[in-house]
């Protein structure tokens, strides 16, 4: 099929325009403020995190490194430099080994291969005579340094169990020590130390005080071990606790890089003894607690749990504290896009004690900047813990807490309000009223912020717009409690259902009417019954409404949309049956598109297609229509560092697309953007274009809905596209699924009324 377009004046007014943009590519947001591990090589110190790993030289943050860069996880849980490479570990017993002058990554597998022990993770490193030895969940792996080749595995210390989880060790006068669960144990490298009886054990039978050892160092001429927050030490005929150092609250022992020296951390504290006993202390002013530290001669490096690294270059000297820019812990919970400004929360669903708790504020991302909201941040803040959900309106972020009640956060002057049982109307849980959790947030098209009381008497309320007071709604009788909220186009508060497990028990709709008047309400509830609305299961774990004004639910097995949702309230049977997704392949095993999928999260970008996170099995990205899956993202094809998938929101303006997962905050640059209020010149790139080295073509720009006609420089129209959004893509072919030859093609851009609004070029190389 062939069409030709004459046009004129508009060909000698185009310049060809090259575009650099970096789309369907991968961003991170790591936190680096939590750190596993700490290694010293020179001047370097390496720091291993939740979220990667940085570097500090010269009193700067040198080098970051995160999964992008090649990382296997985001989080090592140890580290060890050596020379020109650096040594990560992880928990599934994975090694990176990543070479300082390229940043190239050599990635070690055997330990993760083993497939006699379950658990595989890797404790601690340590570095003897050109061997790198591993302690692992399972006992001690010996690598050959030259080759990265495996020598030995020690999986029988003595008359411990085979596979001991061996959580850390010491090397000295060629004499391995081993820190267990089952206790002490040593051996001599000169001996066979695979056959156990070359080891020598200490448990409690020995006047250990429990058998379970965290942290091993010989310090002249005594084993001394960490045992439940004390040291004790072995003077060759019992078993003491030690007296130089405190009796209770340390955190790490460890040797200095010289080994003349032995120091211990407690929480904010190092105290370190020479060999003649001699006993300094160093306290630190911080906000959290040391997890590691290392030191020698004066020099004094600091990890901590939610300050990065803290270096004294000298014991007397104020610390110096080095934390890369980012969020300020690496959990999420719920985001949110507003105005081109991220917000985030830091807890999950029902969340359960962790040292983290009182730290778990929320996030505010602006202009390349993160704002961090805390206990620690924020006086106001202070007696906050488990940021949960997350809303807003014009003037205002809300954030919800696990037990705290309601922040609501000034947008123009950063002005912090709480609402609890104290100062509000709001009810907390049966238990305790005190006690209120705020599992939902949402506005409505009146710029009013309402929420859900989870398991109270009043579960619904709303802050009308403008005002300080929350006006609750008694919930309807039974034993079904609110959960999350959704407040559609209409108005139309959309309820996920749970009991007292945290079972689905359906939705529920409720058109509230005036929203001052908690008495002239309606609702309507739904459950996975045929008769009263089919819906795929009945928990309900997320919900949207795309372009077309449809709100779609995100279940625990599978998807439903609702094509008119205004009805829903006030109509029949026929109106409240959801629609599955049908797949329009015709021989998938399954006619419902994603029938199984444990739905965790649905976003909607700009051309209506639906992002769908789920719980460990990664991302789908569905058509408008949800009859087709576009593009899938898992951990092994992509650069998504978790299958387990939290939240996802997705900017407009830019196409990024943010995606929360166990592991951290990544993101996803999209095609599809926000439409512009006028076409004009459009952006075309790559520009040149070669297939042998792109594979599609970007236009940006464009209006809300648009048609493109691909005209050769002869008028003759060689493709037509249609558009939804201000951006999207082509793969650089004809009609007929063939390449055009090398020349200029003109893009030529109309709106639904056919007007001609928009004009680009692009050079094709064949």
């Amino acid at each position: 099929m062939i069409k030709k377009l004459f046009f004129l004046s508009i060909l000698a007014s185009i310049s060809v325009t090259v575009y650099s943009q970096n789309l369907q590519s991968w961003g991170a947001y790591p936190s680096y403020s939590t750190i596993n591990s700490i290694s010293v090589n020179q001047d370097i110190v390496y720091s291993a995190t939740l979220g990667g790993i940085f570097s500090v030289e010269g009193g700067e943050i040198m080098n970051r490194m995160t999964t992008l860069d090649g990382l296997y996880r985001s989080n090592p849980t140890a580290i060890i430099a050596d020379k020109d490479r650096l040594i990560a570990g992880y928990i599934d017993g994975t090694i990176d080994v990543i070479y300082s002058e390229t940043n190239e990554v050599e990635r070690i597998e055997d330990i993760k291969r083993v497939s006699r022990f379950n658990s595989k993770s890797i404790n601690a490193f340590e570095i003897y005579e050109n061997r790198l030895y591993v302690a692992t969940s399972f006992g001690i792996v010996v690598y050959n340094l030259q080759n990265l080749f495996v020598e030995n595995s020690y999986l029988q210390l003595g008359a411990f169990d085979i596979g001991v989880q061996v959580n850390n060790f010491d090397i000295f006068s060629d004499t391995l020590y081993a820190a267990t669960v089952q206790g002490v144990a040593y051996g001599s490298l000169n001996t066979n130390l695979v056959e156990k009886d070359n080891w020598t054990n200490f448990t409690e039978d020995d006047g250990l005080p429990a058998n379970s050892i965290q942290e091993i160092q010989l310090f002249n001429e005594n084993i001394n071990v960490l045992v439940d927050g004390s040291i004790y030490f072995w003077d060759n005929s019992s078993w003491s606790l030690h007296p130089d150092f405190a009796a209770n609250g340390i955190q790490s022992l460890q040797k200095s890089l010289n080994g003349e020296e032995l120091g211990v951390a407690t929480a904010s504290a190092i105290t370190i003894i020479d060999s003649d006993l001699n006993s300094e202390t160093i306290n630190f002013n911080l906000e959290s607690t040391i997890t590691d530290f290392r030191f020698e001669g004066e020099r004094v490096f600091v990890g901590t749990t939610n300050e990065g690294l803290v270096i004294l270059e000298d014991r007397d000297s104020e610390p110096q504290f080095y934390l890369p820019t980012g969020p300020y812990l690496n959990f999420f919970g719920r985001l949110m896009v507003d105005e081109n400004t991220l917000i985030a929360s830091s807890t999950s669903s029902f969340p359960s004690a962790d040292a983290f708790a009182a730290l778990r504020g929320y996030y505010i991302y602006k202009d390349g900047t993160w704002n961090n909201f805390n206990s620690n941040t924020d006086p106001a803040l202070s007696n906050i813990a488990y940021v949960y959900s997350i809303g807003a309106n014009d003037s205002s972020f809300y954030f919800g807490s696990w037990g705290d009640g309601i922040i609501r956060h000034n947008k123009s002057n950063n002005e912090v309000t709480v609402y609890d049982r104290s100062n509000s109307s709001l009810v907390g849980i049966d238990e305790n009223q005190n006690y209120v959790v705020i599992s939902g947030l949402d506005e409505d098209s009146q710029n009013n912020m309402w929420a859900i009381s989870y398991w109270s008497d009043f579960p619904l309320y709303v802050q009308l717009n403008g005002t300080e007071e929350w006006i609750p709604f008694r919930g309807r009788a039974g034993a079904d409690l609110y959960f999350n909220l959704f407040v559609d186009s209409f108005d139309q508060k959309w309820i996920s259902l749970v009991n007292s497990d945290n079972v689905g028990q359906g939705l529920l709709i409720v058109e509230t009417g005036d929203p001052s008047d908690p008495n002239d309400d309606s609702s309507v509830e739904l459950t996975s019954s045929i008769a009263n609305g089919n819906l795929p299961d009945d928990k309900i774990n997320a919900i949207v409404q795309d372009k077309n004004g449809e709100v779609w639910i995100g279940t625990g097995r599978g998807i439903a949309r609702f094509i008119f949702p205004e009805l829903i309230v006030d109509g029949g049977p026929d109106e409240r049956q959801a629609q599955w997704l049908i797949n329009e392949d015709t021989t998938a095993a399954s006619r419902f598109l994603l029938r199984d999928v444990n739905v965790s999260a649905m976003a909607v970008n700009d051309a209506n297609q639906k992002w769908i996170g789920s719980v460990n099995q990664g991302i789908w990205v569905l058509n408008a229509e949800g009859s087709r899956i576009i593009n899938r993202f898992t951990t092994e094809n992509s650069n998504l560092i978790s299958n387990n998938i939290e939240a996802i929101s997705i900017d407009d303006e830019t196409g990024e697309v943010f995606i929360a997962t166990e592991l951290g905050l990544i993101s996803y640059y999209d095609i599809p953007k926000a439409p512009v209020n006028k076409m004009d010149k459009l952006k075309v790139f790559p520009n040149p274009f070669q297939y042998s080295k792109h594979n599609q073509i970007v236009v940006e720009g464009l209006s809300e809905s648009t048609r493109i006609k691909v005209l050769g420089v002869d008028g003759i129209v060689v493709n037509e596209l249609e558009a939804r959004g201000g951006r999207i893509s082509w793969d650089g072919f004809d009609y007929n699924g063939n390449r055009l030859g090398t020349g200029v093609y003109f893009l030529i851009a109309y709106e639904d009324s056919g007007r001609e609004t928009g004009v680009g070029k692009v050079v094709i190389v064949k």
